[in-house]
């Protein structure tokens, strides 16, 4: 197993991971009930099915009148049916309730994620958190659905089972009951120590290799034009022959669960037939009852059949659950004030003042600020630069004005200070656009709108008017409707940060956060882009972060960090 895997695998066999996942789920009891319920009749449908056939043909042996034959006629037909019919109805049942469940924990691991995303998601590549919010998640809300509801049928229809053929043969009961015991409880337990570990690292191993791949894929260009394919795909070589090695291990574990189901199944009915033909000629048992309890085992390990893969599916939720409460459980990168009551008083504010004192910026993981003891004052319809070389924090210093970052020093919104904010309340006012601002696969109006929910054609036709877009966005064919691919591959870079200023327009905050818009512009691209940004925000209160000279004529104050 690769050091990375190592270091990031939590241990598979802690259950209060999954304790703490099911308490998100909130696992639907009356629903769970009713599965094990209909489950149940359906194996005691397919259990009755063959005991009755097998009747009826031993009695009709004997040429009763068809009186005698009528009902079990009928219930065979009866057996057939609802066999079916319960089995339907518990997958619906029991799907519905995984499916809710599994609604349940995604929306909340989504919802966490886009609270620690910005910057305390440090230690997870961003392939291995997608398998996260995906597979993991999949994994751990239908640990009910593979794993309890399986094992509670099992219980109550192996007691049903062992039941009726104790009515009918006690001695045979106990042969049935230790088949069962053996094909229900030693190989599940055999499978568990065989490929329970390696079900856990599989779980881990795809989380590493989704996480590579995601990397190859992005950045596929430069691999192949450094001529470094060989080595970027070896790691990708090296989990995948891990991932088979530990699947291989699983799959023996489940070929010797088979082979002690098969073992048990075989034993159990000799032995049924040792008891029952001996009991026949004492007397103790019919000859058509003989028929009955020699067909039972072969159907009822049915019960047991899939307890082995049950006992894996644990092992796989339990590490899939470790993995999800690892984002679960991570801290707030810039946590939220107990008690926020400062919403209405920010936005009494028309255009809020933001004031600065000895501020400084440390990002979670890091032991040393991005930025330290910055001041100034941004008041209504001010626009700063600020400037400074590459590494100097101005990204750092952007992302701890919204809250992405925590902060240390002094800093005030409308009079309020920034602790008694939160991050919502700062960013409603504060419009933040990024270097590289994400274009999502969408439509041209979609992209803009996102900005500003249930803003109609016309604002965002006039937002881009505003920002300079209109005329070619007016000659497209479908026009604020064109689809502009996978991170707006069908626009120019100067496109692209146009429609993140048509956001920051459309959005309209009191202040605005520009961080380095022009950083992979040409020359001619970004001057004009830099022009019209400022047109743009006219009266508005503007934080410019850029290295280039350009534009700072137009400001009215310019904050070097560098001279920090």
């Amino acid at each position: 197993m690769s050091a990375a895997v190592e270091a990031s695998a939590p241990e598979v066999a802690a259950p209060s991971s999954l304790k703490q996942v099911w308490a998100v789920i909130k696992p639907r009891r009356g629903k769970g009930l009713l599965s094990v319920l209909l489950a149940s009749l359906s194996l005691i449908c397919a259990i009755g099915l063959i005991a009755t056939s097998a009747w009826l043909i031993s009695r009709a042996w004997q040429q009763p009148p068809i009186l005698y034959l009528s009902v079990a006629v009928v219930s065979v037909r009866a057996f057939g049916l609802g066999r079916g019919v319960f089995r339907y109805c518990e997958r619906l049942v029991s799907h519905s309730a995984a499916l809710r469940g599994l609604t349940d924990l995604r929306v909340r691991l989504v919802e966490r994620v886009a609270v620690v995303a910005p910057s305390g998601m440090h230690g997870i590549r961003r392939g291995d958190a997608l398998r996260r919010l995906v597979d993991d998640v999949d994994t751990s809300a239908e640990f009910g659905l593979r794993t309890v509801l399986p094992s509670a049928t099992a219980i109550v229809v192996g007691a049903c089972v062992v039941g009726l053929v104790g009515w009918l043969l006690p001695l045979g009961a106990v042969i049935l009951l230790a088949g069962l015991l053996a094909a229900g409880i030693i190989a599940p337990w055999v499978t568990a120590r065989v490929g329970q570990d390696a079900a856990g690292r599989q779980v881990h191993l795809k989380g590493e290799l989704a996480a590579d791949m995601n990397s190859l894929f992005s950045h596929s260009a430069d691999v192949i034009a450094a001529g470094a394919v060989d080595a970027r795909t070896q790691p990708i070589r090296d989990l995948d022959s891990q991932l088979v090695t530990a699947e291989s291990q699983t799959a023996r574990g489940m070929g010797v669960a088979a082979a002690i189901g098969s073992a048990a199944q075989g034993l159990a009915l000799i032995g049924m037939i040792l008891v029952a033909v001996p009991a026949v000629r004492n007397g103790e048992l019919s000859g058509v009852n003989l028929a009955v309890l020699v067909l039972i085992p072969l159907v009822a390990f049915e019960i047991v059949v899939g307890l082995p893969s049950a006992a894996l599916w644990l092992a796989k939720a339990r590490a899939s659950s470790a993995r999800i409460v690892d984002l679960l459980d991570r801290r707030d990168p810039v946590p939220d004030p107990a008690v926020i009551e400062a919403l209405r008083k920010v936005g009494a504010v028309a255009s809020p003042q933001l004031s600065i004192e000895g501020l400084s910026v440390t990002w979670p993981g890091s032991s040393a600020p991005a930025v330290t003891d910055v001041s100034f004052t941004l008041t209504a319809g001010k626009r700063m630069a600020v400037v400074g070389p590459s590494g100097c924090g101005k990204s750092s210093l952007a992302a701890g004005l919204v809250k992405f970052a925590p902060i240390e020093g002094h800093a005030e919104l409308g009079g309020v200070a920034y602790q008694h904010l939160s991050g919502e309340e700062v960013r409603d006012v504060v419009g933040y656009c990024e270097q590289d601002a994400h274009i999502f696969d969408n439509t041209i109006a979609e992209n803009i709108r996102f900005a500003k929910q249930g803003a109609s054609d016309d604002d965002v036709i006039a937002a881009l008017r505003s920002v300079k877009l209109w005329d070619w966005v007016d000659s497209l064919p479908r026009g604020i409707h064109t689809n502009v691919g996978e991170h707006g591959a069908q626009l120019s870079g100067g496109q692209r940060q146009r429609i993140a200023l048509a956001r920051i327009v459309l959005a309209d905050p009191p202040i605005a956060i520009f961080d380095e818009p022009t950083e992979h512009l040409d020359p001619v691209t970004a001057q004009a882009l830099t022009d019209d940004i400022l047109n743009v925000m006219r009266g508005r209160s503007v934080i410019y972060i850029t290295h280039n000279l350009y534009g700072l004529d137009q400001v009215d104050e310019v904050l070097d960090l560098g001279a920090h």
